[in-house]
């Protein structure tokens, strides 16, 4: 048999270029786990993934656009870093990425995520840095319930513009403390865009923001607090956001408590009611500080809405009205057909509080039920 050494060498020789151009491809694409015989434990997948990433060197030529890529279930139980430059991917089918206690994963690249993909075990965990995390298909970003802990700093947490759920979403006892970042860019047909605190979990906002985020029916564009559930706003801002049903900022519902103590509900629209808060269904709503500023709602309570057996209470802070009826864009006015500053629905009181710096300008700030409460227009100063 006569052999052609000539063609055995050619393709000796495109086989060698295949698997070059395979091996540069790989660079900065690292992936974990993997190999023959028993799949490695979730704690040695853990173990190979912060090789991968502190293989990469931050900064570098090597980290711009790297990806790496982990394979099945990997906990998390100490400290990772994602590089500048460098992109985690969970979006694999059956990758479980979970942060267990005291983890902290720092993110100054991007983490890519589907729905489910990173997950919290119980006990208290740390998400922090300069970078983003991203939502790449339907689901919650982060569903933190039972014995779960999460304090988020730094980092960005991105949704989709035609999401099925909220970003985040807390129940079941579940807290979080969001000390600095940002919560945007979700878009939903249901309530809480970006945020949804449910049962008798706790959120509580010292700084950052919660931004951009949309429902296109039911209520609270950027929050909806119910079931018992407790928000604290100490900073921050719930700002930008958009609701088609009611409550473009903040929906508070069934047995709910928001305490307001600091930073600002601004610049939220309704096409209903309620373009700041909206209050109901033995919901308590209170005002200690801060401000309620920019927001418009297309029909009743720029700033605020108290309606059915909804309880507000106001003992400081600013809530402003409108001086000519027509929102100015970019201003502090909150703007609605009645009621600019708060709407006190049917079943409503005017709580006398209300005077203490409620609104700046003439008009019909303050209304009950349809009516413009006496004494409560015009220029008011702190008390």
């Amino acid at each position: 048999m006569k052999i052609d050494k000539k063609g055995i060498k050619i393709f000796l020789l495109a086989m060698l270029a295949v698997t070059l151009v395979f091996g540069l491809v790989l660079v900065g694409c690292a992936t974990s786990g993997g190999g023959s015989g028993t799949p490695p434990t979730p704690d040695k997948q853990a173990e190979q993934l912060a090789a991968d990433l502190n293989a990469i060197k931050a900064g570098s030529a090597t980290a711009e656009g790297a990806t790496v890529r982990p394979t099945g279930e990997v906990y998390l139980k100490t400290g990772l870093t994602v590089p500048a430059g460098v992109t985690l991917d969970l979006t694999a089918d059956k990758v479980r990425f979970e942060l267990q206690n005291g983890a902290e994963l720092t993110v100054d690249g991007t983490v890519n995520t589907s729905g489910g993909g990173l997950r919290l075990g119980e006990g208290a965990v740390v998400i922090n840095g300069s970078g983003t995390i991203s939502l790449k298909s339907k689901g919650r970003l982060l569903n933190i319930n039972g014995k779960k802990h999460l304090t988020l700093e730094g980092v960005t947490l991105t949704g989709l513009p035609d999401n099925d759920n909220s970003l985040v979403q807390l129940g079941g006892g579940g807290e979080f403390v969001m000390k600095s970042g940002a919560i945007t860019g979700n878009t939903l047909t249901g309530s809480g865009g970006g945020v949804r605190v449910r049962e008798n979990a706790i959120f509580t906002m010292e700084g950052g923001a919660i931004t951009g985020n949309t429902t296109t029916t039911g209520s609270g564009g950027g929050v909806r607090v119910d079931e018992n559930a407790i928000f604290t706003m100490k900073g921050g801002a719930i700002t930008g956001n958009t609701a088609t049903g009611a409550a473009g900022g903040v929906a508070v519902n069934g047995n709910a408590i928001f305490t307001m103590e600091g930073g600002e509900i601004s610049g939220n629209t309704t096409t209903g009611s309620g373009g700041g808060v909206r209050v109901d269904e033995n919901a308590t709503f209170t005002m200690k500080d801060g401000e309620i500023s920019g927001n418009t709602a297309a029909k009743f309570g720029g700033g605020v809405l108290v309606n059915k057996s909804g309880i507000f209470s106001k003992t400081g802070g600013t809530i402003y009205g409108d001086t000519d009826n027509i929102h100015t864009p970019g201003s502090t006015e909150n703007t609605s057909n009645i009621g600019h500053a708060v709407f006190l629905g049917r079943g409503g009181r005017p709580d006398p509080n209300l005077l203490r710096n409620s609104t700046a300008g003439e008009g019909d700030n303050i209304s009950w039920d349809g009516t413009n409460v006496e004494g409560f227009d015009g220029e008011t100063t702190a008390g």
